[in-house]
């Protein structure tokens, strides 16, 4: 028997790249979106797997419009970025296997081989243990872990990471320097930080405006970087050499554990 999955927002970027994903694993794709002939409750009740690919704050709604209409034998998982809301919106949403998914690439990569993803169990084994199966063997890296754990780590990688590109680009803007005359002075430490924070800044506002606001562990990592950048003012402020160093010798050997 030939596997249907049906995408939720499949005309999205990570939603057509799913589905050729799928389609790439010899699997039946169905795709619902705002201009398609079939709605999502349509797709989902012929589904034996549903994938939500909308943004965040959308899960809850979609999920509990499409949760009535699915299979009870099916499954529903998400490719959102955050786990611990999503997961539970989907758990209420529908009473069958429920798995948590994040895929940590975007849209261009071009194969899944070599990449991570992340799963979350949520509620069942069959579904879960599918997924992973046809993930590994597509070549894929899984990680599987709780999404509380999740949420925390990705406030560092993403919440964190994005927090401090955005806030350097703010601050040159703010500053009034010319970010193109920046590149005759640049070091290569500070060309890395400026291709990274142009690369995000022209990226969806919406997404990364969602990533910082939909994770409840970004709101502590942020709170550690307040921290940060406070003890190294008091020291910058004092002109005080020898506790810059220490606070640098410290950090140096937590990173070197």
């Amino acid at each position: 028997m030939t596997v249907k999955v049906a995408i939720i927002g499949g005309q999205g970027q990570m939603g057509r790249w799913f589905k050729k994903f799928f389609q790439g694993q010899g699997l039946e794709v169905l795709v619902a979106d705002r201009d398609t002939s079939q709605t999502g409750a349509e797709v989902a009740a012929l589904a034996d797997v549903v994938v939500l690919s909308v943004p965040i704050p959308a899960v809850k709604e979609v999920a509990a419009a499409i949760g009535p209409h699915m299979r009870p034998d099916a499954a529903l998982l998400d490719i959102t970025s955050v786990k611990q809301r999503p997961l539970e919106a989907m758990l209420r949403a529908f009473p069958g296997e429920v798995v948590g998914t994040h895929p940590l690439f975007g849209p261009h990569e071009k194969s899944i081989a070599g990449l991570t993803v992340v799963l979350c169990p949520g509620r069942g084994e069959r579904w879960f243990n599918w997924l992973k199966d046809l993930l590994e063997q597509a070549g894929a890296r899984v990680k599987v872990t709780g999404a509380t754990e999740h949420d925390r780590y990705m406030a560092v990688v993403q919440g964190l990471s994005h927090f401090m590109l955005i806030a350097f680009g703010m601050a040159i803007r703010d500053l009034g320097v010319d970010p193109q005359s920046l590149d005759d002075y640049a070091t290569p430490t500070f060309a890395s930080l400026h291709r990274l924070a142009r690369h995000l800044l022209k990226q969806d506002a919406q997404l990364y405006a969602c990533i910082q606001l939909a994770n409840p562990a970004n709101r502590v990592a942020l709170r550690a970087l307040e921290h940060a950048v406070a003890d190294i003012l008091h020291f910058i402020q004092r002109q005080n050499v020898e506790g810059l160093v220490r606070l640098l010798e410290e950090t140096k050997e937590w990173f070197g554990r």
